[in-house]
């Protein structure tokens, strides 16, 4: 097995010849070289086509409240805002930040960040260590939260806004 690079924008798939680089023929002359490319994943990056795709993970209370987060590109980190609000899943474009598409003009595709929120639960209880979830003040704070979240849904239901 050996690596090479071509260009960038290759895909599985996609086969580069290379002319008098095979083996000899019946007439003493070097034949064609065939690469049927195969490109090995990426373990920060997904791939589709030249579009790229990355998770980024973030607490709920920036889900919440919104904020900042860094992230990889292939030129190295950027900041990309968290919408307030955001939901699991949810996908934020880098225009641009993508592999380059192949053809006669350099245009370079999409960059997706997908935001993973992490919400505290129970997994660190199998660990050997004394590791609470949140402390007693993040737990007041939650639960005052929940209160009025409660009140709030319950004062809309009252004002008939489902």
């Amino acid at each position: 097995m050996f690596f090479f690079f071509h260009e960038l924008g290759v895909d599985s798939g996609d086969i580069i010849s290379v002319p008098r680089a095979g083996n000899v023929g019946k007439r003493s002359q070097p034949g064609t070289l065939i690469i049927k490319l195969k490109v090995a994943q990426d373990p920060v990056f997904q791939r589709d086509g030249a579009d790229l795709y990355v998770d980024s993970n973030i607490g709920f209370t920036q889900a919440i409240i919104g904020g900042k987060v860094e992230v990889p590109t292939l030129n190295g980190k950027t900041q990309v805002k968290i919408p307030k609000g955001v939901q699991h899943g949810q996908l934020t474009i880098l225009r641009g930040k993508g592999l380059p598409r192949k053809g006669l003009f350099v245009d370079h595709r999409d960059q997706y960040v997908r935001f993973r929120i992490n919400f505290p639960n129970d997994e660190f209880k199998n660990m050997r260590v004394n590791f609470k979830v949140v402390n007693d003040r993040q737990r007041a704070i939650l639960e005052e939260f929940a209160k009025e979240e409660i009140e709030q849904a319950h004062n809309m239901s009252a004002d008939g806004n489902w």
